[in-house]
């Protein structure tokens, strides 16, 4: 098995087909057992504010004010949507990833698999870890969390601290996975794993032990061939 450092490429197409995979899960889900009419509404709301922010007819300064007051109502109506969008997360990232030894449809599919940093054996709470911050489970607990403890104008002031501090993180971590030597991003880190490929080398890689040691045995062929030449 080729333990190389994958290319970059093929981790952010798996993560992509990964996120595909649970968002539909996630909505279709969520159309059948839940209520949608409050959420989709909100959307419609965002959708047009943003429309009338590219064709000029609002502010930047008007853009930002209504549509955090139409964030926080759509994290409001959200919650339930949020709740199976975390538990879809976690049942796919976190319990189908442990059973099926570290590999997710995604990764099947571009040869990747996730294990050990150190040759230990994973567990559940090593995948939980990982997907914490880079599946945004941990985004998903804070947004629920905060919309239902605090007031709108408290929600408000943090939730875009919130939103930037996860996006740094992802970008952090791209960045990790891209440079570092071993492609381990922040959440790797974190949860002491690294991604390895799967796919089988088509050449074999002979040792410079195995040179020497095939030399060796090529030369005592050579020896005895001369030494039945020589009684005949």
């Amino acid at each position: 098995m080729n333990r190389e450092k994958p290319y970059f490429l093929k981790r952010v197409i798996a993560y992509l087909i990964d996120i595909i995979i649970v968002l539909l899960l996630s909505g279709v889900i969520a159309r059948i057992f839940i209520n949608t009419d409050n959420y989709d509404a909100e959307s419609r709301k965002l959708m047009e504010l943003t429309k009338n922010l590219t064709e000029e007819k609002i502010t930047r300064e008007e853009y930002n004010e209504e549509s955090k007051n139409i964030n926080y109502y759509l994290t409001k109506e959200g919650v339930p949507i949020s709740i199976v969008n975390c538990s879809i997360t976690i049942i796919y990232y976190v319990v189908m990833c442990f059973y099926c030894g570290g590999i997710t449809l995604g990764k099947y599919i571009m040869k990747l698999r996730i294990v050990s940093a150190n040759d230990k054996k994973l567990n559940l709470g090593n995948y939980l870890l990982r997907s914490l911050p880079i599946n945004l489970v941990l985004y998903y607990i804070v947004s629920v969390t905060m919309v239902l403890v605090l007031s709108k104008d408290s929600f408000m002031k943090i939730y875009d601290k919130i939103s930037s501090a996860f996006f740094i993180f992802l970008l952090a971590t791209l960045v990790f996975i891209m440079y570092r030597e071993d492609g381990r991003g922040l959440h790797d880190l974190i949860a002491n794993t690294k991604i390895i490929s799967t796919k089988k080398d088509t050449k074999e890689v002979c040792k410079p032990d195995d040179v020497v040691e095939a030399k060796v045995i090529e030369k005592k062929k050579t020896t005895n061939k001369k030494s039945k030449k020589e009684r005949v």
